[in-house]
């Protein structure tokens, strides 16, 4: 049984004091649902089930996504100097996403599967070429992939290169005070 075979996932509260669980109360429609999933795979009888504990992994926040396109968006008008067309926020993505990325992995594969790859993966470049039509490339996931903390250190990246750059923006100014509000 793997990932498929998942009924429904419940947040619960380990406490240890109590050495017990409970289940949060913002659930309640998920666990009802959950209930009724059982139900129909029951048929009426006992029905064995395995439960796992993971942490729970904040994903980074909606917030985070919008200010990081907006950090983009100014960071690409300023390299384009106000002209139009040049580089666009998606190239300043791929730029930042090499030097503060967090995660890479590098695999060996076939130079033929590298388009394959770049389905799965959000960075792909090819770092050696080895024999027999191989190569090595470097691999990264995205933003996307990212937890509110990495995504956290991937925004403070963007404001430093910004000021790098010497981009005397009132909008970069203005997402910076906000920045510093959000709680780490």
């Amino acid at each position: 049984m793997g990932r498929k075979s998942i009924v429904g996932r419940l947040p619960v509260v380990y406490d240890p004091a109590r050495r017990g669980f409970a289940v949060e109360n913002s659930a309640e429609f998920v666990k009802t649902q959950i209930c009724q999933k059982l139900d129909e795979l029951a048929h009426g009888k006992p029905l064995r089930l395995t439960v796992t504990f993971e942490p729970e992994r904040k994903g980074r926040s909606i917030n985070q996504n919008r200010m990081m396109w907006a950090l983009l968006t100014i960071m690409a008008d300023a390299y384009n100097a106000g002209r139009a067309g040049g580089i666009q926020p998606e190239d300043c993505y791929i730029e930042m996403l090499e030097e503060y990325g967090l995660e890479y992995d590098f695999l060996e594969l076939p130079v033929a599967a590298v388009p394959i790859l770049r389905n799965a993966y959000r960075l792909v470049h090819i770092v050696e070429l080895l024999d027999n039509d191989r190569c090595t490339v470097k691999a990264s996931m995205g933003s996307s992939s990212f937890s509110t903390a990495q995504m956290t250190a991937f925004i403070d990246g963007i404001f430093d290169r910004l000021a790098e750059m010497g981009v005397n923006d009132p909008n970069v100014t203005a997402y910076w005070q906000e920045w510093q509000e959000v709680p780490r």
